[in-house]
């Protein structure tokens, strides 16, 4: 019996919090719904130079990182040559072939035509 009576106290503790906990979100979502709500007195729209300045910081900011990503590339493609040519492997190629080496390259292989049958 006493177990009844205290396993019914502790129901109704608890079920008292969870409705507490239920009003004061309650109130939470009312107040935050009122604030919503208001209409702003100082709202108007932004003006052209303040729009075209924000434009310009982030065409800015754009070019920056896209400096950025190609300076990073580039670097990254020159450390894989020297990373190639410090472990001595022979098929090693540069990051930027010379236009001048392709041409020696092709002047100095001789052209092989087929034999004739």
């Amino acid at each position: 019996m006493f177990f009844l009576v205290k396993t019914s106290l502790h129901m109704l503790t608890a079920l008292w919090m969870v409705l507490k906990l239920i009003l004061r979100i309650t109130r939470w979502k009312q107040t935050l719904k009122h604030c919503f709500n208001r209409k702003k007195e100082s709202a108007e729209p932004m003006r052209k130079p303040y729009l075209i300045a924000v434009v310009a910081m982030l065409a800015a900011v754009a070019g920056a990182l896209a400096a950025v990503a190609v300076y990073l590339r580039r670097r990254e493609q020159e450390l894989d040559e020297y990373e190639r040519l410090l472990f001595g492997e022979d098929d090693a190629v540069e990051a930027e072939p010379a236009a001048e080496d392709a041409a020696e390259e092709a002047e100095a292989t001789p052209v092989q035509k087929p034999a004739e049958e």
